[in-house]
């Protein structure tokens, strides 16, 4: 693997996409020393409330786009359904050029893709679940013959927190749904009884080294992350297979950044869910773990600094903020607030909506496995 430049303090840094991710990041690297510039469609977005410089466009505008990499010195993501046209102007100019891009244009491809996810857990010889594609008229026909029920069907691309997902108890729930399908860019996937779901994020940078955080148990509900325990109280065997995991699946697609993985378990048994290319939702806890946050990961691995030796955290609990959840002058936030090990940290969102995320709340201190028992 060949070692590219360091960008030290003073380099500029661009983010696809303004939201609370590139905000986080943002707050990392500008008290660093560095130019933050991010690329959206949104005017006065999360990001930019945080000193990012702003470029508002398509993200099909390639004209635009082209004059946003011209002005950074490396490019990262906050998230993965970037349009095919901005991943390859990207890997395009990139390969003219030497502007560093991590992760790579082709590791977002996969992410946004759950069949080529999929396969290349597969390839990896991380195990899933068993999965079948729909997309042809002859898979719509065939594919309810093979699945083992339940079973649920989803949208090939474009589907996060639920979205865009159908679970089918029977063949007969599986054809009506297939049937109704718009397009056929889907996948099915067999239903796993897991009892727990687990998270790591994982980072690997350009010289081959690695970090990462031990793994999280994330709580879901109406398939939003709702809590995140850190670290979960995993055996020993199943907190290493998590960890192994994610190092292969990063050696096997060449990645270099900072990635979130999530698993489903059942007693001993792991298999492998999905992986976004950006810092992850269950690793916010990292912003008060004592240590370096998932954000101090991504900057360091973008910008070729040294990887970490090791990560020591503290227990901690995070808690997502939802638009319903979202009240400033309750008593329960004024209590909270006068409580130092509650840390607070809100998204510059100005409209809040139920299901959208508008911040979070990290807890450091005495029990943390109970710190948000009984909120609503």
């Amino acid at each position: 693997m060949t070692q590219k430049k360091i960008l030290l303090p003073g380099a500029k840094l661009g983010v696809m996409g303004s939201g609370q991710l590139a905000r986080m990041f943002a707050l990392e690297a500008i008290p660093s020393g560095y130019e933050v510039s991010v690329y959206s469609p949104e005017l006065h977005s999360p990001a930019s409330g945080v000193g990012a410089k702003e470029f508002v466009f398509e993200y099909e505008n390639k004209e635009a786009l082209l004059s946003f990499l011209k002005s950074i010195d490396a490019l990262t993501f906050e998230f993965e359904n970037i349009p095919e046209i901005a991943l390859s102007t990207i890997e395009e100019f990139q390969n003219a050029s030497d502007l560093l891009v991590h992760p790579s244009p082709n590791c977002v491809r996969i992410a946004q893709n759950r069949w080529k996810e999929k396969s290349s857990f597969r390839k990896a010889a991380i195990p899933t679940v068993n999965f079948y594609p729909v997309f042809t008229n002859q898979d719509r026909e065939e594919t309810p013959s093979k699945v083992q029920y339940p079973c649920i069907l989803k949208t090939n691309t474009m589907g996060y927190d639920g979205k865009g997902q159908v679970k089918c108890k029977s063949k007969e729930e599986l054809i009506s749904a297939l049937s109704n399908l718009k397009e056929l860019n889907h996948i099915v996937e067999e239903f796993f009884p897991f009892t727990s779901e687990a998270s790591v994020i994982f980072a690997r940078f350009q010289d081959g080294a690695i970090s990462y955080f031990r793994p999280s148990l994330n709580i879901h509900k109406d398939h939003i992350l709702d809590l995140t325990f850190h670290p979960g109280n995993f055996s020993p065997s199943v907190e290493k297979n998590l960890v192994d995991y994610a190092k292969k699946l990063a050696e096997e697609i060449d990645y270099i950044g900072v990635f979130g993985i999530e698993f489903f378990i059942k007693d001993e048994e792991i298999l492998c869910n999905e992986f976004a290319p950006r810092p992850h939702n269950s690793g916010h806890f990292s912003q008060d773990s004592g240590s370096l946050s998932q954000f101090s990961l991504q900057l360091r691995t973008l910008c070729n600094l040294p990887a970490p030796k090791e990560i020591p955290v503290r227990p901690i609990t995070m808690k997502n903020i939802l638009g319903e959840d979202y009240k400033p002058g309750s008593k329960l936030w004024t209590t909270t607030l006068g409580n130092p090990h509650f840390h607070l940290h809100l998204y510059g969102k100005t409209e809040a909506r139920k299901g959208r995320k508008m911040g979070h709340w990290n807890y450091s201190g005495p029990n943390p496995e109970s710190a948000f028992a009984g909120w609503e």
